[in-house]
């Protein structure tokens, strides 16, 4: 199991990343080979993003009905709730990638 990243944020007090998410985060973004290395870049990803209830411009049309995003640069989480403030990222999408 993946461990959440805290956030300080009145609504989301971590961010519980899925396996898939860093599947897909490792499909997606240039790491260094090995699980540990994409699981750290992932997790200073999450902790470098900013929370918002606007999805990028640049999403267009998908993943729109999420309730929160975590935005970290060209990387987007659309995030859905849970229990205590945790929300999951189940995957990430990426500017100009399909």
């Amino acid at each position: 199991m993946l461990n959440p990243v805290p956030k300080h944020h009145d609504e989301v007090r971590a961010i519980q990343p899925t396996w898939h998410c860093l599947l897909r985060f490792r499909q997606r973004v240039k790491v260094d080979p090995g699980t540990d290395a994409a699981v750290a870049a992932l997790r200073t990803s999450l902790e470098d993003a900013d929370l918002t209830r606007m999805p990028p411009g640049w999403i267009a049309g998908r993943e729109r009905a999420a309730q929160m995003w975590a935005i970290d640069g060209d990387l987007a989480y659309p995030l859905s709730p849970g229990p205590a403030g945790t929300w999951t990222a189940a995957t990430v999408l990426r500017r100009g990638a399909r």
